[in-house]
């Protein structure tokens, strides 16, 4: 569970409705473990972890027999993709689905595992009150921030389609939030796409005004939260990971049912203002996650449509053939 993206934080069988692939027969393979039988997990995080701070998570693991060594912190979900896929990690951090098709088409060899639903959406396009910008269709002939191929990207698409805005009419400006947030602030963009967390703070900081909502604006869900893995590691590992992600969950179950606490403590990371705070707990962000199953197949597939559909992918993507369900 990475708080600043979305508030957010279990024997393998063969899937032939979907043809996903089998992990029976290799889950007690060791990728990484140590002469007394202990196995190493490297789990990416970003700038606030719940999961990570708080300790509960990690000693879950480790009375499992599961260290845990963490990696990071990361701003978003595509570098820790990369470092899954370069094999200084094990586990993506649970963000974004769009990064994670994008750079399944682009060759990395990486496997989904885990996927997440949120109520309320609260990712927005925002924009600052002098800037004369009070709806989307404001947007024509200005420049927004948006990571590439990601979130920020698909939800201005989606902005601009409902409201009959020329894409090619608006700027897009391709920056990672700690690039985005400065920019946003000095008017150097004139509106941002972007996530809860860097979403509330420009609001309390910049006075931003939201313009668009993904949960008022969208009736379905696009982009949902997602784990992967290495294919490799999938097929030696499936006992451990089926452990992660249920501490995983069970650490989005506690913060769902106690925000303020949560908040509390990824405040001690983030040192967000008591204003932040405050909108963040107000939200109540409800998360659930999963390991891949028969609707996370067909979530994941239905969303990553939309976007290849809307050009925000690269090209079409089956996501069975990049999925293993535990």
């Amino acid at each position: 569970m990475t708080l600043s993206r979305r508030k957010i934080l279990g024997a393998a069988l063969a899937l032939p409705a979907f043809g996903l692939p089998s992990l029976a027969a290799c889950g007690n393979e060791a990728a990484a473990s140590d002469s007394g039988g202990r196995k190493k997990v490297r789990l990416t995080y970003g700038a606030i972890s719940v999961p990570k701070t708080r300790g509960v998570f990690e000693k879950t693991l480790n009375d499992q027999g599961i260290d845990v060594e963490w990696v990071g912190p990361f701003p978003n979900h595509a570098p820790t993709l990369q470092a899954v896929a370069t094999n200084t990690a094990d586990f993506s951090f649970g963000g974004s689905s769009t990064p994670a098709d994008q750079a399944l088409l682009s060759g990395n060899k990486l496997v989904f595992v885990g996927w997440s639903k949120s109520t309320p959406r609260t990712s927005s396009i925002i924009a600052l009150p002098n800037s004369g910008i009070t709806g989307v269709k404001d947007l024509a002939g200005k420049k927004v921030a948006v990571n590439k191929a990601g979130l920020g990207e698909f939800l201005l698409v989606a902005a601009l389609e409902k409201y009959n805005v020329p894409r090619d009419s608006v700027t897009f400006t391709y920056l990672n939030p700690p690039d985005a947030a400065p920019a946003f602030g000095a008017g150097k963009v004139d509106a941002w796409s972007i996530w809860s967390g860097p979403l509330e703070l420009a609001e309390v900081q910049y006075g931003a005004k939201r313009i668009f909502v993904d949960g008022d604006e969208l009736d379905k869900q696009i982009d949902f939260g997602s784990y992967l893995v290495r294919e490799d590691y999938a097929k030696k590992e499936a006992d451990t990971i089926r452990k992660v992600i249920a501490a995983y969950q069970a650490e989005q179950d506690w913060a769902n049912a106690n925000p303020a606490e949560a908040q509390k403590i990824g405040n001690a990371v983030s040192k967000y203002p008591q204003g932040v705070v405050d909108k963040l707990v107000a939200e109540n962000v409800q998360v659930t996650w999963s390991l891949i199953d028969d609707d996370g197949i067909a979530q994941l597939q239905a969303g990553a449509d939309w976007l290849s559909a809307h050009k925000v992918l690269s090209d079409k993507i089956n996501i069975a053939d990049h999925a293993v369900r535990l």
